[in-house]
C-alpha cells in the first residue's frame, strides 16, 4: 500500500499530465474544438520531432488533417449518406499513408546500413532545437500519419549524419530528404483534393432534407464548419522557404507511388541474391 506522500507525489503528477493533454488538444484544434469534441482522444505523451520539415508538416498540417479523417467517421453515422464515397476516400488515405511508410522505412534502412557499414553510430549526432510534444490523436489514419512525421525526422536525422561524417555528399542527403519530404507534402495535396468530395456528399443530404422540411441541425453545422474551414485553405507548396516542399506540377498519387516504388526497386537491388541473379542474368 501506498504511503500518503507517494499517493500525494502521483496525484500530482496524473493531475500535471492531464493539465498537459487538455491543452495539447487546445493548442492543436482550437478552445472552441476542444470543449465540444465527444469522442475519445488518444494522447501520445513526450512524443520529439526534431527536424524542421517534420516540426512545420506538424504545425501546419496535422490538425487540419485530424479534422478531416475524423469527419470520415462521423459522416457514417448519416442517413442517406453514400458509403461508397467514404470507403473510396478511407481506402485512398490508408494506400497513400502505406506508400509513404514504405518509401520511409526503405530510405531508413539503406542510411542504416550505409552508417553501420562505415562504423558510425547515431550517437555522435543530434538536433539542437526538438520540439517535444503531446500528441492528440482523434482518428487513426491521423495517428498513421503522425508516425510517418517520426520516420521522417529519422531519415533527415540519418541522412544528416552521413553526410556530415562523408559517407554520403551533399547532392546525396538533398536527394534522400526530398523525395520523401515531397511524398508527404503529397500527401497533403490530396487530402485538398480528397475531402472536398465527401464534404459536398454531406451537402447533398442536406440539400436532400432542406426539400423535406427535416432538417439535421446538428448535421447542419458540421457541414457548414466544414465548408468553412475547406474555404480557408490553400495547397500553398512553400517552395519558395524550402525546395524539397515542391512538387513542380506533378500529379500527387502517382508521384507518392512512382517514389515508393522506386524504394522497393533500389531496396531489392542491394541484396546479394538479387545482384547474384541480375549477373547471371547478363553472364
Amino acid at each position: 500500500m501506498q504511503d500518503a506522500p507517494q499517493a500525494s507525489a502521483n496525484h500530482s503528477t496524473a493531475e500535471s499530465r492531464q493539465a498537459l493533454r487538455n491543452q495539447a488538444l487546445i493548442d492543436v484544434f482550437n478552445e472552441n474544438f476542444a470543449s465540444k469534441f465527444q469522442s475519445p482522444v488518444v494522447f501520445l505523451d513526450d512524443q520529439i520531432l526534431s527536424s524542421a520539415s517534420c516540426i512545420r508538416f506538424y504545425n501546419k498540417d496535422f490538425a487540419y488533417l485530424s479534422r478531416q479523417l475524423y469527419l470520415e467517421y462521423q459522416y457514417r453515422s448519416w442517413k442517406d449518406f453514400n458509403k461508397e464515397v467514404l470507403d473510396r476516400y478511407s481506402e485512398l488515405v490508408n494506400k497513400k499513408l502505406e506508400s509513404i511508410q514504405t518509401l520511409l522505412r526503405n530510405t531508413t534502412e539503406r542510411l542504416t546500413k550505409l552508417l553501420s557499414q562505415n562504423g558510425i553510430q547515431m550517437e555522435t549526432s543530434l538536433y539542437p532545437n526538438p520540439s517535444q510534444l503531446t500528441v492528440p490523436v482523434i482518428a487513426s489514419q491521423a495517428r498513421m500519419f503522425f508516425n510517418l512525421l517520426l520516420d521522417l525526422d529519422r531519415v533527415n536525422h540519418l541522412a544528416g549524419t552521413a553526410n556530415l561524417w562523408g559517407v554520403i555528399d551533399s547532392t546525396q542527403r538533398a536527394d534522400a530528404e526530398f523525395i520523401c519530404k515531397k511524398a508527404v507534402r503529397a500527401f497533403r495535396s490530396i487530402m485538398l483534393t480528397e475531402a472536398p468530395k465527401i464534404y459536398r456528399e454531406g451537402a447533398r443530404v442536406l440539400a436532400e432534407q432542406n426539400k423535406t422540411g427535416k432538417v439535421d441541425t446538428k448535421m447542419e453545422k458540421i457541414i457548414e464548419e466544414h465548408g468553412k474551414e475547406l474555404n480557408s485553405l490553400d495547397d500553398n507548396d512553400e517552395s519558395g522557404s524550402d525546395a524539397g516542399m515542391s512538387l513542380n506540377g506533378s500529379d500527387p498519387s502517382q508521384f507518392i507511388d512512382d517514389a515508393a516504388a522506386a524504394s522497393i526497386a533500389a531496396s531489392k537491388a542491394k541484396r546479394p541474391g538479387a545482384r547474384a541473379a541480375a549477373n547471371a542474368a547478363t553472364a
